[in-house]
This record gives structure tokens, C-alpha cells and sequence, in this order.
């Protein structure tokens, strides 16, 4: 999906289409969610493709949203509407966990729901991809777009590969751009790792149960709400690198907060730290890097952030699994480092976990390093 995700805004920038991709996108993407409980769970190899198609028109209708940020809205007050759509997503979220409930036990909070069925896990599918069907609509319905002054001639996908590699050789031409786009892969790296074994750590390290975790969550989940709006409210006030450098400067103090800290009341405080740190990162990415480039550049240039983002999303996973394997207290290195620190056996199994953290804040900090000499203004906004 990643690597098809910058033709795909290249391909965006020439059409005056943009919803008509979103809604093409987005209506797939609900489909082959919706199929997956239909299909036997003895073809599971076919489930995991159908699955993987879901994941990729995802993506793909993301290239074509985040193009039409600036359709909607301009200048400082796309900063704000950044932070909103944040915000809302996240309350998506709350709503569609409690949403689901029916369909997975015939129960919400306790209470039986008359005609219902629980079905397990697998009844969450149908209304999931209802649901994202349904809150879609009034996006393809209200919002007007806006055409840019740009060639309406249709490319084919060999050429839209030509346009963005030479999006990325005229990155010279908008200070900024490509070093945001390498510091922000190892930021996404960083956080893509973090949301994927927030659960493993907090079992493994934290002692956290299946509840203690699950109210860890929805205090992080919330607090993404609250701080996506405040945020993008912030933003429109100050600068967008200084405030960016805040946040990952923030991970990386809660990440080395996370290694030392075991009590669980501080962890919770922890978690809705987390979750304003993880809203402000995605509700001011986008606007500061939106801001480098001209408006008709936007597909192009949001499909490699894009790129940038899948490829993190498989390569901080793999870092951390190779170092709690490589760590671990079966491992000769895990051992020569339990013997050394003389760590108890409880001690020692916590150990690896806690060097994947340390992987992460290492991750942080070389993007942090890449992004402080990015220029104080983009180039041409």
C-alpha cells in the first residue's frame, strides 16, 4: 500500500476528483471490511488478503482526505480544523467501541439488548464498516472542493511515479520538506510501535489485567480528544515547529518515564499525557507540512508522507521484536546483562521490554536532531 500511496496524490494533484477518489476509497474499504466474517475462518489464508485490501483502500482514501484539508479551509484556520478532525476521530472511536458492544456479547454495559446476539469478535466487522460508511457521508455530501490552478490532463501511473520523484528532487526548491519527511519517519516510528505494544508492555512490565489496561486506554483515548483541540487551537498562535519539537520532546520524557515508573496511578496519569502528546502530533504534522508546499502539490507530497508513515509502521515493530528477543533472559546478551545489573528473575523478564523502550526514545531523538534545523517558516505559504 505505501509504495503506491505518492502516485496516487501525484494522480490526485491532476484531478479535480478528489472526493469522487475519497468516496471510491472509502466505499471499498467498508466492503471488504464487511465481507471478512462471511468468509469460513478455514480460508484464513483469503481473510488475511481481504483484510490487507481493507487496510490499503484505507490508506489510499487518506491521501485524497488529507488533500482536502485545504479545501475546507486556509491558512491558520486549517491548523484548527486539523486539530478538530483529530479530535472527532477519536470520539469516533469512544463511540464505535461502545457501539460494537451489542454485536460482540448481545450486552452494553450489562444490560441485555433485546433481539440481539452476541456473536464474538467477529461481530464487529459488519458494524464497523457500516458505521464508517455512514459518518463518511456527510464529508462526500458537504464539502465543497477546491481546484487549484494545475494541468487537467490525465496521467497514467508510470508517469504519476515520474511526478513524484521529481516532487522529491524539487524539494530543493521548498526548503524543509524532505527533512521533515525523514525526521517525521522516525517520529511515526516511534509512535506506530508505541500504539501496536502499549498492551504487551503493560502486561510484561506494569502487571496491568485485561480491565487496568482497557481503562488505561480510555483515559488516553480521551485525553486525545481534549488535546487535539487545544492544540489545534494553540497553533494558530504560534509556531508550528516550535510547538512540533514540544510534543516530541514531551514523548520522549514520558517514554524514559515509562521505563522508571511502576506505580500504576502515576502510569494512568501517564496515559492521558500520552494521548494529548499522540493527538498533537497528527493535528500539527499535517499543517506544518502542508504549509511548505504549494496547493497543488498537496497529493503528491501527503502521498510520501503517507509512504513515510507505512514504512514506519513495519520497521519500529520489527526493532522492537528483534530487541526483546535479543534481550530476552533465554538469550546469551539477556543473560550477561541480568548477571551484570544482578537483576531477579521478575527483574530480568521486564528487562527487554524496557531496552524496546529505550529503542524508541533513541528513534525520537534522531528525528528530533533531523527536524531542529528545519526552517522556522516553508517556503511558499
Amino acid at each position: 500500500a505505501g509504495l503506491i500511496m505518492p502516485a496516487l496524490g501525484a494522480i490526485s494533484d491532476h484531478s479535480r476528483k478528489k472526493k469522487l477518489f475519497l468516496f471510491l476509497f472509502t466505499f471499498c474499504c467498508c466492503l471488504m471490511v464487511g465481507i471478512i466474517p462471511l468468509i469460513p475462518s478455514s480460508l484464513f489464508l483469503l481473510i488475511i488478503i481481504v483484510f490487507g485490501f481493507s487496510n490499503f483502500f484505507y490508506e489510499g482514501g487518506m491521501v485524497f482526505y488529507n488533500s482536502l484539508l485545504y479545501s475546507i479551509s486556509d491558512g491558520k484556520q486549517a491548523r484548527l480544523v486539523s486539530g478538530f478532525g483529530v479530535a472527532l476521530g477519536y470520539v469516533g472511536s469512544i463511540f464505535a467501541m461502545i457501539a460494537v458492544l451489542p454485536w460482540v456479547s448481545g450486552k452494553i454495559f450489562g444490560f441485555d439488548i433485546p433481539f440481539m446476539e452476541g456473536s464474538g469478535k467477529t461481530g464487529t466487522f459488519l458494524p464497523t464498516a457500516l458505521l464508517f460508511m455512514l459518518f463518511a457521508l456527510p464529508a462526500f455530501i458537504w464539502v465543497k472542493e477546491r481546484f487549484e490552478i494545475v494541468s487537467q490532463n490525465r496521467i497514467k501511473i508510470k508517469k504519476a511515479y515520474g511526478e513524484v520523484w521529481q516532487t522529491v528532487k524539487d524539494t530543493r526548491k521548498y526548503p524543509g520538506v524532505l527533512r521533515f519527511l525523514i525526521a517525521d519517519y522516525f517520529f511515526e516510528d516511534a509512535v506506530a510501535t508505541v500504539i501496536l505494544n502499549i498492551g504487551i508492555f503493560s502486561s510484561m512490565v506494569l502487571g496491568f489485567t485485561d480491565e487496568n489496561l482497557t481503562i488505561f486506554l480510555i483515559i488516553s483515548t480521551i485525553s486525545a480528544v481534549i488535546g487535539s483541540f487545544v492544540i489545534g487551537r494553540i497553533s494558530q498562535d504560534i509556531s508550528l515547529k516550535k510547538l512540533m519539537a514540544t510534543l516530541i520532546r514531551g514523548w520522549i520524557l514520558i517514554l524514559i518515564l515509562f521505563i522508571i515508573i511502576e506505580n500504576q496511578i502515576i502510569i494512568y496519569f501517564l496515559g492521558s499525557i500520552v494521548g494529548i502528546l499522540l493527538g498533537g502530533l497528527w493535528t500539527v504534522s499535517r499543517p506544518l507540512l502542508a504549509e511548505m508546499v504549494p496547493r497543488n502539490e498537496l497529493g503528491r507530497v501527503f502521498g510520501l508522507y503517507s509512504l513515510s508513515g507505512r514504512a514506519a509502521a513495519v520497521v519500529g515493530p520489527l526493532i522492537w521484536g528483534m530487541t526483546v528477543y535479543l534481550f530476552g533472559r533465554s538469550q546469551k546478551v539477556g543473560i550477561i546483562l541480568s548477571g551484570w545489573f544482578n537483576l531477579g528473575e521478575a527483574a530480568a523478564v521486564r528487562l527487554p521490554y524496557r531496552l524496546a523502550v529505550v529503542s524508541l526514545i533513541i528513534m525520537m531523538v534522531i528525528g528530533l536532531i533531523i527536524f531542529r534545523k528545519l526552517p522556522e517558516k516553508g517556503g511558499v505559504n
